[in-house]
């Protein structure tokens, strides 16, 4: 009896070390995936133009966040009462609203730098805590959400965009319907552009 006891607490503990080893790789592969995606946008910033910033960006948008995760969060449940062919396309004004916004924001290069400054383990995920900072001042603190490798939530100084997204797009569908809020997405993303 004894022996099946120490058995059993041996599997246990053997158990429990290895969710935390597969927990640790989750936050390392998280940081590391973060610190590319911040040398991107440093790159980003010294590019010549906006559309040059958005070229950086396109490919690297689809690969840094969970898009169609973000979709489905921010549309809630009108994304089940959606075609597959509507919920790509969401999906994909969605990809293309992020990069402009990316290209926009991060316009020029003025010695930004990014700091990671925490990772925390989460029930189904990582949170990576960082910092932008100009010099010694600091610009913004964000904190990205990741889960299965990919970021679907950043929150900056607090507020979340998986927040606004869900109440703007919740808001646009009740009043005036999906397709009107794909319209809105298209505006959006020639506006941004226009503003390069």
């Amino acid at each position: 009896m004894l022996k099946n006891l120490i058995l059993l607490s041996s599997l246990i503990f053997s158990l429990s070390l290895q969710i935390h080893a597969k927990d640790q790789v989750q936050g390392v592969q998280a940081a590391r995936s973060l610190d590319d995606f911040h040398q991107l946008l440093v790159e980003v910033m010294k590019a010549a133009n906006g559309s040059e910033r958005e070229q950086l960006l396109r490919p690297q948008v689809v690969d840094f966040f969970d898009v169609p995760r973000i979709s489905r969060i921010s549309l809630g449940r009108t994304w089940k009462k959606l075609t597959i062919e509507q919920q790509l396309s969401f999906v994909e004004g969605l990809s293309e609203l992020i990069a402009v916004t990316y290209a926009d924001r991060f316009r020029s290069y003025d010695g930004q730098r990014f700091s990671i400054d925490e990772s925390e383990i989460v029930k189904k995920g990582v949170i990576i805590k960082t910092t932008i900072f100009k010099g010694d001042s600091e610009l913004a603190r964000l904190h990205y959400y990741f889960r299965d490798g990919r970021v679907f939530n950043v929150v900056a100084n607090g507020i979340s965009d998986l927040s606004l997204r869900r109440a703007e797009y919740g808001s646009v569908i009740k009043e005036q319907g999906f397709d009107a809020l794909l319209e809105q997405l298209r505006i959006k993303i020639s506006e941004t552009r226009a503003s390069y």
